[in-house]
């Protein structure tokens, strides 16, 4: 609304003649967006010429400047990012501080959450991808093949007195390791959707942003939707020896993206608008960005749910002003996520072209 239009950085980036390097993490809890969108706002309302790049790390929030970079929570990436990146930051201000060196640093340098490597291209998102659709299939599969069915949804009950939580252990405090969290207990769920594909007989990269295109009825007016993808271990993959809390990799679902959507806003964020109740209504967003292979073996999951809790405040599952709501607005619903040929929910993926 115009409260946040007028307080967004991003269209006063303008007329930069400074080089700029923008970092940020894959796992910033408090910043994802932030310098995803830093990065694109230069690259587009100032001259092509500029020097403008991107690094994007393997990191929670500011974990590039703490110590070691070797894990987040129970993923370990075999190697210290922070060292690579320190080598290339000090290259950078080396180079225009103070004029020693070259300047041959790629554009984008962008840590694959799923090899665990650094790689480097010339602009971010990479130019060498397809836009491809992921299905669900209504069966609980996922593919990128078109359901063909005529008639197919699947449907869970959504209670926000037994809402999902965003992680299976207990905190005092929100952690920075839920954004590489097993997912295994979600998926145990009644009230959590899970699609998955077949064991990929060939790795796949997934690159830049993800959009959920979801069409769904409530027997409520109004709820959240969050899609989460997630990479599926193979049930015979090793435990990571450096895990002190002994948690088994074999199977290990680990969260790769998250978002939510409140339903209210699908349309506009400025002018909230209720569901009909057990009319079918499309519900398009935004995943941000990922650099991710799914490696042979494994599976990719996408997992559907209307509550993450505390991550994000119960929704009453009810048209009413949230923050003034009382408890007798919180009511039981009935969702249904649809996957046939007139209403394919699907998730749009950039793939890296072989």
């Amino acid at each position: 609304d115009e409260y946040w239009k007028a307080r967004t950085p991003l269209p006063h980036l303008k007329n930069i003649t400074p080089a700029v390097l923008t970092v940020g993490g894959w796992y910033d809890a408090e910043d994802l967006y932030g310098p995803l969108k830093t990065y694109r706002a230069i690259e587009t309302q100032n001259s092509p010429d500029i020097s403008n790049r991107l690094v994007m790390g393997p990191w929670s929030h500011g974990q590039w400047n703490a110590g070691k970079a070797e894990n987040l929570g129970n993923i370990f990436w075999g190697l210290d990012a922070n060292e690579y990146f320190h080598e290339l930051e000090y290259k950078f201000f080396s180079y225009y501080l103070t004029g020693e060196g070259d300047m041959d640093l790629a554009e984008a340098t962008i840590f694959n959450t799923g090899t665990r490597k650094w790689m480097t291209y010339d602009q971010w998102p990479p130019s060498n991808t397809d836009m491809r659709q992921l299905y669900f299939q209504p069966e609980g599969g996922l593919s990128f093949e078109k359901p063909t069915n005529s008639e197919g949804f699947n449907e869970y009950v959504s209670d926000p007195m037994k809402p999902v939580p965003y992680q299976e252990d207990i905190h005092l405090r929100r952690t920075t390791q839920y954004m590489t969290g097993d997912q295994r207990f979600a998926s145990r769920r009644q009230d959590v959707l899970v699609y998955s594909s077949e064991i990929l007989s060939e790795e796949i990269t997934f690159t830049g942003p993800l959009f959920a295109h979801l069409y769904v009825s409530t027997t409520g007016t109004d709820a959240d939707f969050i899609v989460k993808l997630i990479d599926v271990f193979p049930d015979l993959m090793p435990d990571y020896p450096q895990n002190s809390k002994d948690v088994p990799m074999g199977g290990y679902q680990k969260l790769v993206r998250g978002e939510v959507m409140r339903g209210k806003y699908r349309n506009s964020f400025e002018n909230p608008e209720p569901f009909i109740p057990g009319e079918t209504a499309q519900v398009r967003f935004e995943l941000q960005d990922v650099a991710h292979t799914f490696k042979k073996g494994h599976k990719i999951m996408i997992q559907i749910q209307s509550s993450w809790f505390p991550l994000v405040d119960r929704n009453p599952q009810k048209f009413v002003d949230i923050y003034h709501c009382n408890e007798d607005d919180f009511q039981v619903a009935t969702h249904r996520v649809y996957n046939n040929a007139l209403y394919p929910s699907h998730i749009e993926v950039k793939v890296i072209k072989e």
